[in-house]
């Protein structure tokens, strides 16, 4: 259940600006009628870490993208939501960027990795806090042979959903960006398990192994897989 959980006015001022930034200002507002949202319809959140905005809003938010853009439409929308999280905290967050570049020339690839994946943990924790009741941890962090595999007991993405696949792709989209932020590499992402799947947590798989090196500009490619589905605006 999601009532009476918050996440922080942060995350909801990148969703909203990153919205924004693909549809437009007319279509973003398009976008909040239709989510019954008008609360922030030229009001976004302050840039703050305060952990203000119900997480209900911020599913209804996605529901309505759902049904605007369908489930191919929305998952690079969320994709690039999760990266803009990312690049906007380390704009607004110096000293975390001044980490991941130390590690990057201090330590070992899989150790920097391992180190960005705790670090997100941490952070997730904070912006989303769980709302307890349970012994079992929130997130937690195992190493295999080949991979990294990220367990989220609770999050908000699969919450009350039902869907053939997985649908937690704002956190795949987060997970890759820090992974390539602190290796200079892209890494394969994937949820092998979601709860909207009827598996009782959601499940990441980070790769070892990296694919390929960072493209300059990559932030910017969900943009253009999108257009197509702007035209309904």
């Amino acid at each position: 259940m999601l009532k009476g959980r918050k996440t922080d006015n942060f995350s909801m001022r990148v969703y909203l600006e990153t919205i924004e930034g693909i549809v437009g200002q007319h279509g973003l507002k398009s976008v909040l009628n239709y989510a019954h949202l008008q609360k922030y319809i030229g009001n976004f959140p302050p840039l703050n870490d305060r952990t203000d905005i119900p997480l209900e809003d911020l599913q209804m938010l996605c529901r309505s993208l759902l049904e605007l853009f369908g489930r191919r439409g929305i998952r690079n929308l969320q994709l690039r939501i999760g990266r803009e999280i990312v690049k906007k905290s380390f704009e607004k967050y110096s000293w975390v960027t001044r980490l991941l570049l130390r590690l990057r020339f201090l330590s070992p690839e899989q150790s920097r990795l391992k180190h960005a994946l705790i670090l997100l943990i941490r952070v997730v924790k904070k912006r989303y806090p769980s709302e307890g009741g349970t012994s079992q941890p929130q997130l937690k962090l195992d190493e295999e042979e080949d991979c990294f595999l990220i367990t989220f007991r609770d999050n908000w993405e699969s919450e009350d959903v039902l869907s053939p696949s997985p649908v937690c792709h704002v956190t795949i989209g987060a997970i890759a960006a820090l992974a390539e932020w602190a290796t200079g590499h892209v890494y394969d992402v994937r949820e092998i398990e979601c709860r909207a799947m009827g598996y009782p947590v959601d499940v990441f798989r980070i790769s070892r192994a990296y694919e390929k090196e960072v493209v300059k500009g990559s932030y910017d490619s969900s943009k253009d897989r999108l257009r197509p589905f702007l035209i309904r605006f």
